[in-house]
């Protein structure tokens, strides 16, 4: 018989044996993100303890460390992982890293906590998703921005079939953050090689939403652009290509029968910031920013539908402070399943759905043509 862990009169079965650790021991990957959003965040996660910095410059892993008081200091992520003096590690490198540091951390025993996108592409992804499978590691991908209010509010909504049957879905993002060449060096953000560009590092976090919202897709047609196509190296006058996208749209068609589309441009001249716009045979919702969330469904005129003005924009923490606290709750579920031996949310199953939408925007553009994502065997 199954064993099932129990939470109030529901008995839920287990995958995974739960680790019954008082303190979970974790590492942190990345002296950037990882250093100014992971480890705090991962501090406010009760019974956690983030004992160990990594990154490959042996200086800047110290240095790091040091200032914020994490206890080791590691420049090779092998000899962190396999130091035995953790328990589970959250990877917070460009995503051309997580692919090989995860294979390491599973081979090591660790539970997973993996930045987005997952990986550069969909084989990376499954290949992570049956490593982790293998090992009976508890693995989940980091998008935190499920426990953001709004979102989670547009969730809710939905399940009680404020909207009825999808009909469409619209996301429109125009930010500036790329447009000035100068203000961001050429980096990982820029460079195809190191899994750079807007569709992984924004779009996973769309494409998760809508997964989330309204399950899986069934075929996508899209397709990506370079809008900057130099940028000076960091401390040089030299200028160097930029071959990762800065622009992407893509039509997404959900097994529900809806259809999506989804724009990004981050070469906007102006940021104008991100609309959602959602339709379905009982109403309508539209979300701008994370700060409104209006609709209504047929028959009534269109309203506020945050339950109180704490959900607003000025109630709500921005840039650092803001990644801090969603991360936090995702880190919290995440450590939840390690103890209860449940799937953690969103799992790399979700990263390898997720994949393959990303995957299938350039292929689409390649071969002019929708991708199927269905199972089939011919394209639709």
């Amino acid at each position: 018989m199954q064993p099932t862990y129990t939470t109030g009169n529901v008995a839920i079965p287990m995958v995974r044996s739960p680790l019954e650790r008082s303190t979970i021991r974790v590492g942190v990957v990345g002296a950037g993100f990882g250093a100014n959003v992971h480890v705090p965040a991962l501090r406010r996660v009760p019974g956690v303890d983030v004992v160990g910095m990594c990154t490959s410059d042996r200086a800047r892993a110290y240095e790091t460390a040091s200032a914020l008081e994490i206890p080791r200091a590691w420049d090779d992520y092998r000899e962190m992982f396999f130091s035995g003096e953790l328990d589970a590690v959250s990877i917070a490198t460009p995503p051309h890293l997580h692919h090989p540091m995860t294979l390491a951390a599973c081979e090591a025993g660790l539970h997973v906590l993996c930045e987005k996108p997952m990986a550069r592409t969909l084989a990376e992804a499954r290949d992570m998703l049956r490593m982790a499978r293998e090992a009976g590691i508890c693995h989940a991908v980091a998008h935190q921005l499920r426990h953001d209010p709004a979102r989670a509010r547009v969730k809710a909504l939905i399940d009680e079939g404020f909207i009825g049957q999808l009909h469409a879905v619209s996301v429109v993002v125009y930010r500036s953050t790329l447009a000035d060449p100068y203000a961001r060096p050429w980096g990982w953000l820029t460079d195809a090689a190191r899994g750079g560009g807007v569709l992984g590092a924004v779009g996973s976090h769309y494409v998760d939403a809508l997964r989330w919202w309204f399950g899986d897709v069934r075929a996508v047609c899209g397709a990506v652009a370079t809008a900057v196509p130099e940028r000076p190296v960091e401390g040089s006058s030299a200028m160097r290509a930029a071959d990762a996208d800065d622009n992407a749209a893509f039509v997404l068609r959900f097994a529900n029968g809806g259809i999506g589309t989804v724009h990004l441009s981050y070469t906007s001249a102006a940021d104008v910031g991100e609309e959602i716009m959602i339709t379905g045979s009982a109403g309508t919702l539209a979300l701008h920013d994370q700060s409104s969330l209006v609709g209504a469904q047929r028959g009534e005129k269109v309203r506020s539908l945050l339950p109180d003005e704490r959900f607003g924009a000025s109630n709500q923490p921005s840039g650092s402070a803001r990644s801090i606290n969603l991360f936090s709750m995702l880190a919290g579920e995440w450590v939840l399943a390690m103890r209860t031996g449940q799937d953690a949310s969103p799992s790399f199953e979700d990263g390898v759905k997720i994949q393959e939408v990303l995957d299938a925007v350039p292929r689409s553009q390649q071969l002019n043509r929708w991708i199927d994502l269905s199972g089939n065997k011919w394209p639709v």
